[in-house]
């Protein structure tokens, strides 16, 4: 029986069956409330503050992109909530916020905020574009915790923030963390080329392969005919995958220097890199990679030796 089928509560209004010692039924309510959308705006607020876990998870979504002032201060203190479910959740509702009124709230908690709340204003001040967002987020890329520099690099990648091209730069280089390290390469590339090329030509050689591999597809991204030397050196990569990525923007870039590195990824055992080498010496379109070219076109792979025939169309000029 629900809340609303129950005689007990006839003529009662929802608020006041919200008073109800149960706590099922009080989340039943919270969803009942939800069709009447903001006119129970401050039933939801003062659920967030409820006793049972889930009627907070309730309420917190229900709040979901609320831009009001008592709506964005109890999902911001929802952000410390002992729960891990009602700490995303509130999270995820101020991600959706989309009226910039909020903002200045946001702003203003931010300072005071710890840990996961820091990283969840920030993204909600992302999405919101406020123009405190650029500098904040900068600021945030010396958080001493990485979830919150992650989101940091999030945010600057968003705005496509030319002022944080060093400081990103600086992350892929010095941070600690290889997440970081990783989401920092990856925010490189809407750099001017010349700017980000010295850290991505690093992240190449860093410790983690998933961070070598990001850099090698931000390279493809940007193709600064400066990394073909990091670029040929990255085909010998202990990694696959790094290879992989390595030989498509050695393809983009398009120098006849790398055919000998691609050449020696035509017998790999890993088929997927084979057909990526193909590729990329079709892209280069030299004469040089015909004969290469040709063993691969006896390929094992069907899809290593269809590439082939494109790129040997592709070096004779034919479509």
């Amino acid at each position: 029986m629900t809340a609303s089928t129950d005689p007990h509560f006839a003529g009662d209004s929802l608020r006041a069956r919200f008073r109800h010692s149960d706590a099922d039924v009080r989340r039943v309510l919270l969803r009942e409330a939800t069709d009447f959308g903001d006119d129970y705006q401050d039933l939801f607020v003062a659920a967030c503050r409820d006793a049972a876990v889930f009627v907070r998870l309730e309420a917190v979504r229900a709040l979901e992109g609320n831009a009001a002032p008592e709506a964005v201060a109890a999902l911001i203190a929802s952000l410390t909530d002992d729960s891990n479910d009602v700490r995303l959740a509130a999270a995820e509702s101020l991600a959706q916020i989309r009226d910039s009124a909020a903002g200045a709230a946001l702003v203003e908690s931010l300072a005071a905020a710890h840990g996961f709340a820091r990283a969840a204003i920030l993204a909600a001040l992302r999405n919101l574009r406020r123009p405190e967002a650029e500098s904040l987020a900068i600021d945030a890329l010396a958080d001493p915790l990485a979830i919150v520099r992650r989101e940091a690099i999030g945010v600057l990648a968003y705005l496509r923030s030319a002022l944080a091209v060093p400081h990103l730069a600086a992350r892929v280089t010095d941070d600690d963390n290889p997440q970081v390290r990783r989401a920092a390469v990856g925010a490189l590339a809407f750099a001017n080329p010349e700017q980000a090329q010295q850290a991505l030509l690093a992240a190449l050689h860093d410790s983690e392969w998933q961070v070598r591999e990001e850099a090698a597809v931000t390279l493809e991204k940007l193709r600064p005919p400066a990394a073909v030397d990091g670029l040929i050196t990255a085909m010998a990569d202990e990694h696959w995958q790094v290879r992989l990525k390595a030989a498509a923007a050695l393809g983009r870039i398009g120098d006849a220097r790398a055919i000998g590195a691609l050449a020696g990824a035509i017998t790999h055992a890993i088929p997927n890199l084979r057909r990526e080498a193909v590729n990329a010496l079709g892209a280069i379109a030299s004469p040089d990679a015909v004969p290469v070219l040709r063993a691969a076109s006896c390929d094992s792979d069907i899809e290593v030796r269809k590439a082939a025939a494109r790129a040997l169309k592709a070096i004779k000029g034919e479509r």
